[in-house]
């Protein structure tokens, strides 16, 4: 008689439990989703002088209007490193991190790009698709200024508006 109660209670405890676990879960899960809208609110961009915290230091970088009817407008960083230079020892071997940087760094101008074969001002037409090759003279506008310190990123933020 005492194995058939062990049974039921058994069976009622391990729903009690589950039930408990799933009034912690919901409550951790409610506590996360607040936490992370508490964040989020408190790392919004000032659009006007749009500045972050990386882990090498601060960017600053600005809002740029797309004069698009189905694009808004975005927050650009542009230039931002991603990797130490790799010159002088460090050519053909692995990338490492970059230098950190103490004061706010300016990310509002396009960094050089890697070198690459400009003739006459222009892309060879056989490197790139069929489809891009109509715009080549605006492409190659920004493949003027070249260097071997060539490792950034331009990071686009879309904004609210």
């Amino acid at each position: 008689m005492l194995g058939q109660l062990g049974r039921p209670w058994s069976a009622i405890r391990s729903r009690l439990d589950m039930g408990a676990g799933l009034e912690l879960h919901c409550l951790l899960w409610v506590l996360a989703l607040a936490l992370q809208t508490w964040v989020g609110a408190a790392e919004k961009l000032d659009e006007l002088d749009p500045v972050v915290t990386t882990a090498y230091g601060k960017l600053r970088g600005f809002k740029k209007e797309l004069n698009n009817e189905i694009l808004g407008p975005v927050i650009q960083f542009l230039g931002v490193p991603y990797a130490a230079p790799p010159t002088g020892e460090r050519r053909f071997q692995p990338p490492e991190p970059p230098t950190p940087w103490h004061d706010i760094r300016n990310a509002t101008h396009f960094a050089p790009v890697c070198p690459q074969s400009v003739v006459e001002g222009r892309l060879p037409d056989v490197m790139l698709p069929v489809w891009f090759t109509n715009g080549l003279e605006v492409v190659s506008t920004y493949v003027q200024e070249q260097s071997e310190d060539c490792l950034f990123l331009n990071i686009y933020v879309p904004t609210e508006d």
